[in-house]
This record gives structure tokens, C-alpha cells and sequence, in this order.
């Protein structure tokens, strides 16, 4: 057998291999049924950074505007936002928001279980067990309640209870100043101290 017919054979085999290797076997990707984003899990988003003992500050116009207090805060990037969930961990320990006002007074403090801040927009929720104390000694108590930066207001369509030296209001929905000075109550129960001597 001449040398040139043992070759061609095998040359035609290894040539029609690497074709259908080539040709036949592709490209494909395939995601298993099981894959997800990697931001997400069966439980929802998966923070893209935790801290502890977390602080944050605020400032406007070079004057202190809020600081964020707790024991852990989750940093969450979704879409085109980001936003932060401020949470205790233990029963002892609350999340705190200190509110100043525009001259850099301190003018209230929130304290809540968690709180959710979306830092873009400058809006701030509080969720569970919410107090308002202000420096003039006026208590909000609700379940939820959204500060707002740019107004400086807060606001809550849940059931409210306020208390000054001089009165208890409550109802639902709410519409107020930070500091408390002026608010609106929507369906509304009030007792008021009357000084009889006057």
C-alpha cells in the first residue's frame, strides 16, 4: 500500500472529527434552573455591605441636619437607588435619628425597631414602636412614620398619638413639622388641660 493511501484515511477521519466538533458541538450557554441574580436570594435582596455600631451624619449648608444611629445598618443597591435598612438587634437597643433644625439646633429625636433611608431622595421611614421626643418636651407615638429632608416634615396614614404639656391628640394620619410645632391630624380624638382659675 502506497504511503500517500495510509495517510488520507486518517487525514479525511481527523478532519471530519474536528468538523463535527467544531460545527456540531457550538456554543451555548445554559443557566441552571436554579441560578439567580447574585443581589438576590429566595428571601429578597442581599446587602452589598453591612456594618456595625453604624453612624451616619447629615449636614446642610455646613450645619448638621440628622445622624443615624445603630447597632446594624444594610446597605441594598437596586435598580437605580440605593437605600439603607437601620435595625436593632436586641431588645435593649433602639435606632436613633437626631433632628436639627436650621441653625444647627437639635430640635427631635426619633427612636424606632428599624429604620429604612433612602439617601437619593432624602427620605427616611421608621417602623415599629416610633417615638418623637422633641426639645420642648412634645411625644409622638405611632407605628410607622416618613421624615422627609426637604420640607422637614413628617407624616404617617397610621394611627398617632401626641403629647404635650398642655394636651393628648390622636387619631389617623398625620402631617407635622419635625419639631412638632404644627400638625394636622386626620380624624382626631383630643383631651386639653383647662387651668380653671383663669
Amino acid at each position: 500500500m502506497p504511503q500517500d493511501a495510509f495517510w488520507t484515511p486518517r487525514l479525511f477521519f481527523v478532519a471530519t472529527l474536528l468538523g463535527v466538533l467544531l460545527v456540531g458541538g457550538g456554543c451555548e450557554h445554559r443557566t441552571r434552573s436554579g441560578d439567580q441574580d447574585a443581589s438576590t436570594s429566595e428571601e429578597g435582596p442581599i446587602p452589598k455591605h453591612v456594618s456595625w455600631d453604624a453612624r451616619f451624619a447629615m449636614s446642610e449648608g455646613g450645619r448638621s441636619r440628622a445622624v443615624l444611629e445603630a447597632y446594624r445598618m444594610e446597605q441594598y443597591r437596586v435598580a437605580d437607588s440605593t437605600y439603607s435598612i437601620w435595625r436593632s438587634m436586641a431588645d435593649t437597643s433602639r435606632v436613633r435619628v437626631y433632628l436639627f433644625d436650621e441653625r444647627g439646633d437639635s430640635s427631635a429625636t426619633v427612636t424606632a425597631d428599624s429604620l429604612v433611608f433612602q439617601d437619593q431622595k432624602g427620605v427616611l421611614d421608621a417602623y415599629g414602636n416610633v417615638f418623637v421626643v422633641t426639645e420642648d418636651s412634645k411625644r409622638l407615638e405611632s407605628e410607622h412614620l416618613t421624615w422627609e429632608q426637604a420640607d422637614r416634615t413628617i407624616r404617617t396614614r397610621r394611627f398617632v398619638r401626641i403629647q404635650t404639656p398642655t394636651e393628648v391628640v390622636q387619631g389617623d394620619g398625620l402631617v407635622a413639622d419635625e419639631d412638632l410645632e404644627t400638625y394636622q391630624i386626620g380624624r382626631f380624638a383630643a383631651e386639653v388641660e383647662v387651668d380653671e382659675e383663669k
